[in-house]
């Protein structure tokens, strides 16, 4: 039992960060076809923002303040959607008649971009960065602490996957629904394309700000390439696995490759076996065997 809630609370911890990631790369995929793998840089770009406001300078420390982390939380949401238009208006625009492969090497090098960029201008040193709650609490049979951030995590998640629900219900969200199924049709009908892409790559961009903040918290340090290094691909194979068209299926797949992470970790401490890196394999491991098994993903025809 205590092995199992281990493996739950773990694989919560980063599975839900894994998950609004691959919420990003979803609905971006949904809207334009695009695989973005700019996504992780639009987190870390947007949490030095809010570092930014928190440090008040670059060479500060942050400020523990729960007030200012609420205003450097929305600074930070407003940077990424920003970022997230910019991208679609600078770069995906013009390539939006190319490959597909295309498109994807164009999304690497903004990634490649952003990244070299925060080194220029924040250096390769990690910066202490809060959490919205310090703690936690203990859980008698797993013999394990639950940081109250996980639970913040959690609640951000059940809040955005609410949004989107909520919003695909709207005019705007059935515009972009039409807009990803048949483009043409959906513009003959009047639907602005243009637009609703727009649309999706601002929401992937403040989807993508509070994976930064909240990825930025769960290692409490903020770094350059922080979300492409460490959550990018495991979100990508969370939205792979439930199917990358699919909002939910991607929510869903983001917990599952945090659930593999976290036993994969479990089972070398418990076994003492001497495996370098059980979080990549595991990561490769699930990639495998959705695309040998399931390559349409767990839910791949829903939204």
């Amino acid at each position: 039992m205590g092995f199992v809630l281990r493996i739950l609370v773990f694989g919560l911890q980063a599975g839900a960060i894994y998950a609004l990631v691959a919420l990003g790369i979803a609905l971006v995929y949904k809207a334009t076809g695009i695989l973005n793998f700019a996504q992780g840089e639009l987190g870390t770009i947007a949490a030095f923002s809010a570092f930014f406001v928190l440090a008040g300078g670059l060479d500060a420390e942050a400020s523990d303040s729960k007030l200012r982390l609420i205003l450097a939380t929305l600074v930070a949401v407003v940077v990424g959607a920003a970022f997230g238009v910019l991208v679609n208006t600078l770069v995906v625009r013009h390539v939006a008649g190319a490959s597909p492969v295309t498109s994807l090497v164009a999304t690497v090098g903004v990634a490649l971009f952003l990244t070299a960029a925060q080194t220029l201008l924040f250096e390769t040193r990690a910066r202490n960065f809060p959490r919205y709650i310090d703690g936690g609490f203990r859980l008698p049979l797993a013999n394990v602490n639950v940081p109250w951030h996980t639970i913040v995590i959690l609640v951000v998640l059940a809040g955005v996957a609410a949004s989107l629900a909520v919003f695909f219900r709207t005019p705007y969200g059935i515009a972009l629904l039409a807009t990803a199924e048949e483009p043409f049709a959906a513009e003959l009908q009047g639907v602005p394309v243009a637009l609703m892409r727009t649309i999706a790559w601002g929401g992937a961009g403040a989807l993508g700000a509070l994976g930064g903040l909240l990825g930025a918290g769960f290692f409490e340090n903020l770094q350059p390439g922080l979300m492409t290094t460490t959550f990018l691909i495991p979100a990508f194979v969370g939205a792979v696995l439930g199917g990358i068209g699919s909002l939910v299926g991607s929510a869903v797949g983001g917990l599952i490759v945090g659930a593999s992470v976290a036993l994969a970790n479990q089972l070398v401490r418990t076994f003492e076996v001497d495996v370098p890196g059980p979080p990549q394999i595991a990561v490769l491991v699930v990639l495998l065997g959705v695309l040998l098994f399931k390559p349409n993903g767990l839910l791949g025809d829903r939204v």
